[in-house]
C-alpha cells in the first residue's frame, strides 16, 4: 500500500511541476515533499522502490552557454 502512495504523490509532483508559478503551486510542491519524507522515512520502503522514468530522464546538470554581449559598433562612415 504505502509503494502505491509514494507512486500516486511522485506522479502528482511531476504534474504540479507543470504548472504556472505562484503561491499555490508552491504550497503544493512543498505539500507533496513533505508526504514524499514522511512515507520514504523508512530505508527499506525508499530503497525497493523504481526509479521514475521522469527522473531519470533529466539531466543531473545543466550547460548553460552564455554569450558575449553586443556592444555598439560606430557604423557611421
Amino acid at each position: 500500500m504505502r509503494y502505491q502512495w509514494i507512486a500516486s504523490e511522485h506522479h502528482r509532483l511531476h504534474t504540479v511541476e507543470g504548472w504556472p508559478e505562484g503561491p499555490y503551486k508552491d504550497a503544493t510542491l512543498r505539500a507533496i515533499h513533505s508526504t514524499l519524507a514522511s512515507l520514504a522515512h523508512d530505508a527499506s520502503v525508499a530503497a525497493g522502490f523504481p526509479a521514475c522514468e521522469t527522473c531519470l530522464s533529466r539531466r543531473r546538470s545543466s550547460s548553460v552557454v552564455r554569450f558575449p554581449a553586443n556592444k555598439p559598433t560606430d557604423l557611421a562612415a
